[in-house]
């Protein structure tokens, strides 16, 4: 009988170690969540000056530098792309040149593109040389440039509602052609979805949506308007950044749309650059001719 008695607390204790196990186990995994979820602080570390009207900021981890457009003062041939260390330091103000007004900048393997007004711009990326310029009919005003899985590089008509598309055998054409784009300006691919920040045809601004890219299908993702958006980038797995040019608010976008402000700069903030391994956020400022390099935590 004590025989049996002993196993019986052994039993409940092992029961009992268990339960305590599995309650510390999920209040880890809620705190893991919290942390996760919650709302950083921006801290101003590096201002990057002589860029006139920057647009556009990426980092390159292969030459560990910046690339950031200009568009200049919008005179025929004075835009470019310039290169800037981490550390704030002008690396190459013309390291391409003679572009008209370059906006959005994406870059895989050993290309760099950029998008200038009509054409995209196909550059090496390790030297700047500008190998082709892509074009169509019909194109008005090309802005953010984004790569998808497979390497198709695709880039938003803000004034016609479009995007267009450069596939791997270099065939330039129309992706996408709908109002429900809303006069798209920031692209980003995420696996089979493309998120669109649109700067919007209300006067109050747009929304951002999201595409199905097999079906092209777009649904979308914040129900009310949120300003003249420009960039939008990946923040960590629940949350997306985007930027209002409008407004310079900076927002962490959970994926049911919800909005937290991050930070707010001056007006004309365009496409951003976040690095989540550097908790670094690039800020390219227009009016103020300059790049803002924040650290995130």
């Amino acid at each position: 009988m004590k025989i049996v008695f002993a196993l019986l607390v052994a039993v409940l204790l092992l029961i009992s170690c268990k339960k305590q196990e599995e309650t510390a186990r999920k209040a880890v995994s809620a705190s893991a969540t919290v942390e996760i979820q919650k709302t950083p602080t921006a801290t101003l570390l590096h201002e990057v000056l002589e860029l006139p009207a920057c647009e556009s900021a990426v980092y390159d981890a292969t030459h560990n530098r910046i690339y950031a457009s200009m568009i200049g003062a919008r005179e025929p041939g004075d835009g470019g792309v310039a290169t800037v260390s981490m550390d704030g330091k002008m690396l190459n103000k013309t390291f391409i040149a003679g572009l008209n007004d370059p906006k959005g900048i994406a870059i895989t393997k050993d290309r760099l593109y950029v998008s200038d007004v009509t054409e995209l711009v196909e550059a090496d990326r390790t030297t700047g040389k500008i190998i082709k310029k892509h074009t169509a009919d019909g194109i008005a005003f090309l802005n953010d440039v984004a790569i998808g899985p497979n390497g198709t590089v695709y880039v938003s008509d803000t004034r016609t509602s479009e995007i267009y598309a450069l596939d791997a055998t270099g065939t330039f054409s129309l992706w996408l052609a709908d109002a429900g784009l809303d006069n798209p300006n920031g692209l980003l691919v995420q696996g089979n979805t493309m998120y669109v920040a649109s700067w919007g045809s209300d006067p109050a601004g747009g929304r951002v949506s999201q595409i199905e890219m097999s079906t092209k299908k777009i649904s979308v993702v914040t129900p009310e308007i949120v300003g003249n958006l420009d960039g939008i980038r990946p923040y960590d797995h629940n949350r997306l950044i985007i930027s209002d040019w409008q407004s310079g608010n900076i927002h962490l976008m959970g994926m049911d749309g919800s909005l937290e402000k991050l930070l707010q700069v001056g007006q004309s903030v365009g496409d951003i650059a976040y690095l989540p391994e550097k908790n670094i956020l690039l800020l390219p400022m227009n009016k103020q001719a300059r790049l803002l390099i924040y650290e995130v935590k």
